[in-house]
């Protein structure tokens, strides 16, 4: 698997209390907050929405260029993912996919063998490291 890199360039509105922020990525905006009890806005989903917005799209994109090479008719690919934090902090995404037709129970069992080869499926579930720095 070759993922290429890409620029995520945030802009953090400074107004201070305001938690909203606007992340350009290419020639797309995607905004981000916190709900009222989290002291934001409510102006836009939460980061964790946007991570389970993420694993959730990037495992229903890949499965459907699954089910177009292998000729198989799903239908429709719903998921549905809930984040828990465990007690040593780590976290649980509890990821339902349902398919809108019915299919053999050998192509179903392929396809949530698939659903773990999706590239944000494949970044979540390895340690990964963040690199950060501070500058003025």
């Amino acid at each position: 698997m070759n993922i290429k890199p890409h620029i995520s360039l945030i802009k953090t509105i400074n107004k201070a209390p305001n938690l909203f922020t606007v992340s350009t990525v290419r020639e797309f905006q995607i905004e981000a907050d916190e709900p009222l009890d989290h002291e934001g806005q409510n102006l836009a989903p939460t980061p964790f929405d946007l991570l389970n917005s993420a694993l959730a799209s990037c495992t229903s994109i890949y499965l459907r260029g699954v089910c177009n090479k292998y000729k198989i008719d799903a239908g429709t690919i719903s998921i549905k993912i809930v984040i828990t934090m465990n007690e040593d902090k780590s976290f649980l995404f509890d990821r339902k996919i349902k398919i809108e037709n019915e299919i053999e129970p050998e192509q179903k069992a392929f396809l949530l063998e698939q659903s773990n080869f999706s590239p944000t499926t494949i970044v979540l579930k390895k340690g990964n490291t963040i690199v950060t720095s501070l500058n003025n």
